[in-house]
């Protein structure tokens, strides 16, 4: 019963430390996070892959970076003009498992005039680790074509720059951290 509760132990710590969390940072040959292209002087097109089961993150992702990028350009606010989000799903493999079993091991041994059996207990004890997987993996690719503005915001369909970090930075860091 120690073993069982070893191997236990031991497939929980390596699960706790492997929860998937999608990353904000560039993306570098066509990894997970974020890159922009510049179209005009005033319009960009952003972009946000990540590996999530909500396809939520990957859109707030992809409206910080804008945000963010309007600010480096020197602007106040964006619109967004045009939106797309694809998704990909792969079924993985259940989540990691640890499986007892007991059953009874029979042997018969035979000779010239007789047969002898024997029976005793035997346990076995299985481990399926698949480190971080869920039974559904997404992967999201949020694509946004932004026009920036300076001054006032021209309508409602407008994103104050500042406003969108305030809001979703706070969000994001506190949702994927620890």
């Amino acid at each position: 019963m120690k073993l069982i509760t070893i191997i236990f132990s031991i497939a929980l710590l390596l699960l706790s430390g492997c929860a998937s969390k999608p990353d904000f940072r560039p993306a570098t040959n066509g990894s997970v996070g974020y890159s922009e292209q510049k179209i005009t002087d005033d319009r960009y097109r952003v972009q946000f892959k990540s590996y999530s089961k909500t396809v939520a993150d990957a859109s707030d992702y992809a409206l910080l970076r804008s945000a963010q990028l309007t600010q480096q350009q020197g602007y106040d606010w964006f619109v967004v003009t045009s939106k797309e989000t694809f998704v990909e799903s792969e079924k993985l493999q259940p989540a990691s498992s640890v499986g007892v079993s007991q059953t009874r091991q029979v042997e018969r041994h035979c000779g010239l005039l007789t047969c002898k059996t024997y029976s005793r207990p035997s346990t076995q004890v299985g481990v399926n680790i698949n480190a971080g997987m869920s039974n559904e993996r997404k992967e999201v690719h949020s694509i946004l074509e932004i026009r920036l503005g300076k001054g006032l915001k021209p309508n409602e369909d407008s994103y104050s720059a500042q406003d969108v970090i305030d809001n979703l930075n706070g969000k994001l860091v506190t949702a994927h951290s620890g």
